[in-house]
This record gives C-alpha cells, sequence and structure tokens, in this order.
C-alpha cells in the first residue's frame, strides 16, 4: 500500500544548515519503493530552491508558507493563497517596535525585508541572502506600494519563548477573522485564515488517492501541530519542546530513524 510522508523542513530534514547524507539515502529508497515524499514548510519556493542545488534530493510535492502555497514536483501551482496589503500592513503596526521585533513577509519567491525592522543574523548573513530571494524595502515604499504575501513573520529578538507565545495570542485576538497564527520557537508565522501545514497536506492527498491511514508525518514545532492532530502516524523529536511531544505518537532522535521506522 502506497504511503505519504509529510516532512517539516528546518530543525526536521535540514538540522545545523544540513541535510544529513543518510536521510537522502532513506528519502530515495522510500521514493524507490513506490512512496510520496512531500516538504511541508513554512519557507517559501524561493527559500527551498538551494536545497536542490546543494543535494541529490527527489520530492514529489511542496507544501510551503505553512499550506498557502502546494506546488507539485515541477513547482507548478495547485494551491495558492494570499494575505492583502490591508492585512500585511496591519500587522506590521503590531511589530513597530523594532527593538523587540523583527519582521519580513513572502509570496511564492520572494523574501520581503523592511529597512530598520530586520537584524535576525540568519536572515541578515550573506550566506543566506545569496540562496534566497530577499528584496530589502525602505519603510516609506513599503507604505506607498501594494504587495500580497502568502505569510507574514514576526520573530522576538531576544529570543524568548514566552513573549512569543503571548505576542501569537494577541495577535490571533486581534485579527482571528482574517488569518491563522502559529508559533516556531520564537517565531510567529502568520497565513490567510483556516490555512495550515495539515490542510495543504490533504490537498495533495486528493491527487494521489492516498488514505489518511498511510499518511505519515514528521515536525519539531508548533506550526507542525496541525499535522500531528489530523494524521495519526506523526513523530517529532526528542529535542523538541516538552508539551509539544505530547501530540505526537513517536518520537524519534533524527529524521532517518522515523523513515526507518516507516519501511519497517
Amino acid at each position: 500500500m502506497k504511503k505519504l510522508l509529510a516532512s517539516d523542513v528546518d530543525g526536521t530534514l535540514y538540522v545545523n544548515k544540513e541535510i544529513n547524507k543518510k536521510s537522502i539515502e532513506y528519502i530515495k529508497r522510500f521514493r524507490e519503493e513506490g512512496n510520496i515524499f512531500l516538504l511541508c514548510t513554512g519557507r517559501n519556493l524561493g527559500g527551498i530552491k538551494h536545497l536542490f542545488d546543494e543535494y541529490d534530493m527527489e520530492v514529489d510535492e511542496f507544501v510551503l508558507c505553512n499550506g498557502s502555497i502546494v506546488l507539485d514536483k515541477d513547482f507548478n501551482p495547485l494551491h495558492n493563497e494570499y494575505m492583502d496589503d490591508d492585512t500585511i500592513k496591519l500587522l506590521f503596526e503590531e511589530a513597530r517596535d523594532n527593538s523587540l521585533y523583527n519582521f519580513y513577509f513572502a509570496n511564492e519567491e520572494n523574501l520581503y525585508i523592511i529597512d530598520g525592522y530586520n537584524t535576525h543574523p540568519v536572515i541578515s548573513s550573506s550566506d543566506i541572502s545569496n540562496k534566497m530571494n530577499i528584496i530589502k524595502l525602505k519603510e516609506e515604499d513599503f507604505y506607498k506600494n501594494k504587495y500580497c504575501a502568502n505569510i507574514v513573520g514576526i520573530d522576538i529578538k531576544d529570543e524568548c519563548i514566552n513573549k512569543a507565545e503571548n505576542k501569537k495570542i494577541d495577535i490571533k485576538n486581534k485579527f482571528s477573522d482574517k488569518v491563522s497564527v502559529y508559533r516556531n520557537l520564537s517565531f510567529i508565522d502568520i497565513v490567510p485564515r483556516n490555512t495550515s501545514k495539515g490542510s495543504g497536506i490533504s490537498k495533495v492527498l486528493e491527487r494521489y488517492g492516498v488514505k489518511e491511514d498511510n499518511v505519515f508525518v514528521i515536525g519539531d514545532s508548533w506550526n507542525d501541530l496541525s499535522m500531528f492532530e489530523k494524521y495519526s502516524n506523526s513523530y517529532t523529536f526528542s529535542y523538541s519542546e516538552k508539551d509539544l511531544k505530547a501530540y505526537a505518537k513517536n518520537i524519534v532522535d533524527t529524521f532517518y530513524d522515523c523513515l526507518e521506522d516507516i519501511m519497517k
């Protein structure tokens, strides 16, 4: 019976700025057996393309920006849902204290940052800037022009998880009619309302005819919770937050431990 594995990227497949060679080998074996492998991430397409330049890895479909984008293996769009310009600007007002927050937003290809409002060391590094399509905006240009976004991100500069959780709750209360909000460590991911990784995976199942009993999911943070709640064959890690572990059926140490278990 055909199986499907949906995998988060950062902290799951891509750990410490690399994908383990053993993980690549297991993905190949899994697909060679006729199974389906998805990347299911908060990143946009511009944020994952470099992985295919660096690794010999094939993926059957993509659930990006926490479910607001679904692409086939050739990057053709199957689903694309945006937040409008008014919503983006209102969310920016929630993060306009640049002593506390970093702010960014992204569509399928581009990641936008506003001068003075994103000093995160990862996004600011020349290494990442060269790998991702990062567009820097002046604040006056941001307000002057109109944009659309599949995801908006706010992260806490001092990486305090409690502050991130409180900010997530505040945004959720203010914008519940417009967006869904998830916390990923000290990052807050904001996507169109009723959008999630779980809903994105559902759109893929319709194409492949895979039964939910044969869907396996793995992730390491709270933006993966929708996958854990929807699909019972769920995996997280020994290093994930303690409260999150309670929602996953299986705890593993590495990504390839998960695939080894699935293919037994």
